[in-house]
């Protein structure tokens, strides 16, 4: 069977404006949002170096988006969300770093206790929009996530 996907010129508009400003942040790689994946707006993921892109499709307030979250296994990570009229908004990334001052007792611990806290909130973050289950999550992101949050991971 044959399927048609009826189009209006508003939308296409939208997703050819997602599809450059997208495009545009990664153009030093080449990538782009799969067609059939832009078009149906169906999730998906692409290859990014030793790493990968997990994408998901949305709608808030009326506004159609497109939100990524690029993990490379040497670093970099990015999440934003791309609405149809081109905006760009960043989002937080999983980070397991965090900085202290050997000077100032109970630094270490206070920081490191926030890193853990605020990687646990993005990670269920990322999970409940279903950015983890669209591909092939990769190892390093696995392993990452497993070292920061010990047993807490699924």
């Amino acid at each position: 069977m044959q399927r048609y996907l009826i189009i209006m010129p508003e939308q296409k508009h939208s997703l050819q404006k997602i599809q450059k400003v997208f495009m545009d942040a990664f153009r030093s790689t080449n990538l782009k949002i799969p067609e059939e994946n832009l078009w149906e707006r169906k999730p998906g993921s692409l290859p990014y170096g030793s790493g990968r892109i997990l994408f998901i499709f949305g709608k808030e307030d009326g506004r159609e988006y497109f939100e990524f979250y690029a993990h490379h296994r040497i670093g970099g990570d990015s999440h934003a969300k791309i609405f149809d009229n081109g905006e760009w908004i960043d989002l937080p990334e999983l980070s397991s770093m965090y900085t202290y001052n050997s000077d100032i007792p109970g630094d270490k611990e206070k920081n490191e206790a926030e890193m853990e806290r605020a990687y646990q909130e993005i990670y269920e973050d990322l999970e409940r929009k279903g950015l983890l289950s669209v591909g092939q999550i990769p190892g390093s992101l696995l392993i990452n996530s497993h070292l920061v949050m010990k047993d807490k991971t699924k």
